[in-house]
């Protein structure tokens, strides 16, 4: 059962399969992501880091001659095979880097970028296919409620990647829906690549707005579901406007961050919505090493004030103060 994720995403790469089957449950239990490169090694990556994968199932960290080599006919079958053969339905996802798979399975794509007025139309000559392994860690993410934070302000998880923050954040779905720290909440969850919900029971109180751009499935959650929290995962740089509306319309978001704490110095979109105080809570995990384990959690005041990089600190502190009537 531990290792069933791992095993239903090796059933989509029908080319190497049978031979994925094989690897060692250990290895499988730890592994992030399998990687199809064309004229390279099969490869696994995980806590051990990069694993090359022979033709018995065996894993190594240096290439033999036994190791597995993909060729450009198995990308080319496996990428057919994920987009169900119509590779047009799938187009808007494409254009972004990705395919969803099979029930909720995301599929990173590396190749050539088809170019129109400056934007990315498409991807051709795929070269790289990267199928990561969704996973559900049950309680993960208890001590977020045992810390005693205001969930009714926003909270932005940080984390690299690979330090399971979508898993974290599913499980903080899960404890919302079905009211296991606090009573039930409604929850609206804006799953554009169908990765938190995917496979995964959400419970009785989430609405799962998939596929939608994070813009048009805020405006949907707020005029539509009446949710008493928004839910989504990997917020850009470009997507920090769209969330700031929805920041102050009353709705509190719970939201994740690629990168680490020293990246939020450099993003200066984001710094002002940390400014404004539209998240007052942020969750750094420990990274890939340690998925899912949160290394600190801290308020965006005392953040600001650590971190002593905040040129403009003193008036975010005024305007949280006369916010809150204390100015």
């Amino acid at each position: 059962m531990e290792n069933e994720e791992f095993d239903k995403v090796a059933r989509l790469i029908k080319s190497f399969e049978r031979t994925l089957y094989f690897v060692p449950d250990a290895i499988k239990s730890e592994t992030y992501d399998i990687r199809l490169k064309s004229g390279q090694p099969l490869m696994l990556t995980g806590k051990r880091g990069t694993l090359f994968v022979n033709d018995k199932g065996g894993v190594s960290h240096k290439i033999g001659q036994d190791t597995l080599i993909c060729r450009q006919e198995d990308i080319k079958e496996v990428f057919f095979q994920v987009c169900s053969h119509s590779v047009f339905s799938h187009e808007n996802e494409i254009k972004e880097g990705f395919v969803t798979a099979g029930n909720g399975y995301r599929v990173g794509l590396c190749g050539t970028a088809v170019l129109e007025k400056g934007s990315i139309k498409n991807i051709k000559d795929v070269s790289s296919l990267v199928f990561r392994i969704p996973r559900e860690k049950k309680g993960c993410a208890d001590k977020l409620f045992q810390s005693g934070i205001d969930f009714s302000a926003g909270i932005l998880i940080v984390g690299e990647p690979s330090s399971g923050k979508t898993t974290f954040l599913r499980d903080a779905c899960v404890s919302l829906s079905y009211g296991l720290h606090t009573r039930s909440k409604r929850i609206a969850v804006l799953d554009e690549r169908s990765e938190i919900s995917g496979r995964f029971d959400l419970g009785p109180c989430a609405d799962i707005l998939k596929g939608y751009p994070k813009a048009d499935g805020l405006i949907m959650a707020l005029r539509a579901l009446s949710p008493e929290m928004i839910i989504c995962d990997e917020i850009s740089d470009k997507e920090v406007e769209s969330v700031h509306q929805a920041l102050f319309s009353g709705v509190p978001v719970i939201a994740t961050l690629h990168g680490s704490e020293k990246d939020l110095y450099g993003r200066k979109a984001l710094k002002e919505i940390l400014r404004s105080g539209g998240f007052e809570t942020l969750v750094f995990l420990r990274g890939r090493e340690q998925p899912t384990e949160i290394l600190k959690i801290e308020s965006v005041r005392e953040w600001f004030e650590n971190s002593g990089r905040d040129d403009d600190s003193t008036q975010r502190f005024d305007y949280w103060n006369y916010e809150s009537g204390k100015a």
